[in-house]
């Protein structure tokens, strides 16, 4: 294989979480990007419609047949998976990676941007389908980012309650990073880097190093915090996982230096290949929330 950086893109789940700011961060580099959009999705509204180097085309996920087709078609190298865990998304994947073995496809970045998941438990699936890439012969790039810094008023049920859940002590360091950074080092490592550097590699990246217990002093009393056994459950959608979430972290899994074999935290693993992108300013959690 050349060792000239990849130039055909394409995602798949564009949702506006990490999905459309991928989609952005490639646009913003005059690199060409293909989105392949479930029929019924309405999340494309928020692309530009005038931009040369954005192609957006629909396909049925669960068709192996017609996402190969597109595929091929476009002579895509790199397939970009953002589908949600949540609901259930990352279940499709294998159909996904099928297409994409099919029709040629390169290199396929699936759908982590957390931590390194377990082989059971919480987030296993994403476990479960790196096997099953590797088992088809299918490369995988793997990204590890920790929590969104977007993503601490969630998990902490503030956006819900107003205050600031923190399940018992909060005194763990996890690893946090922002949407834009992480957008934008997927497209930068993507163009820039050889495929030797991409091909079956687990990347890890950071942009703050922090306790959930010191992310909330930076509300400075503007919020209640409280330390809790279990997070409120009324009006929150999804409260068993961000509890098990929160649960992860208190063991040192909310680090992307955490090995979840051997439950063990490496503080200098988890942001070794910050350094691909080099001279970039890593936004922390007070600049994102404004805090």
């Amino acid at each position: 294989m050349s060792e000239a950086p990849f130039k055909s893109f394409a995602i798949v789940g564009a949702g506006p979480r990490i999905g459309i700011p991928i989609v952005k961060a490639f646009l913003a580099i005059d690199v060409p990007i293909l989105v392949i959009a479930r029929p019924s999705s309405t999340n494309t509204s928020a692309l530009p419609d005038d931009d040369p180097n954005l192609k957006v085309v629909r396909a049925d996920y669960t068709s192996a047949s017609e996402v190969t087709k597109i595929l091929r078609e476009n002579k895509v190298e790199v397939l970009i998976s953002t589908v949600t865990l949540v609901f259930g998304g990352v279940l499709v994947q294998n159909v996904l990676a099928d297409a994409a073995k099919e029709a040629g496809v390169k290199l396929f970045v699936p759908s982590e941007f957390g931590t390194a998941p377990p082989a059971t438990g919480l987030a296993h699936e994403k476990h479960d389908f790196a096997v099953y890439a590797k088992s088809i012969g299918l490369p995988t790039l793997r990204v590890y980012n920790g929590l969104f810094h977007e993503f601490v008023p969630w998990l902490t049920t503030l956006t819900e309650t107003g205050k600031f859940h923190i399940v018992n002590k909060g005194d763990m360091p996890g690893s946090f990073t922002a949407i834009p950074d992480v957008a934008g080092y997927v497209a930068h490592i993507l163009t820039t880097q050889p495929p030797s550097r991409l091909l079956d590699v687990e990347v890890r990246i950071e942009g703050q190093r922090a306790t959930l217990s010191e992310i909330s002093t930076l509300y400075k009393g503007s919020v209640p915090v409280v330390h809790c056994d279990a997070l409120p459950t009324e009006g929150v959608v999804a409260a068993e996982f961000r509890m098990l979430l929160q649960r992860r972290f208190e063991v040192g899994g909310g680090s992307c230096g955490w090995d979840p074999e051997t439950g063990i935290d490496d503080a200098g693993l988890a942001r070794k290949d910050n350094s691909l992108w080099e001279g970039h300013h890593w936004l922390t959690v007070g600049e994102v929330l404004g805090l």
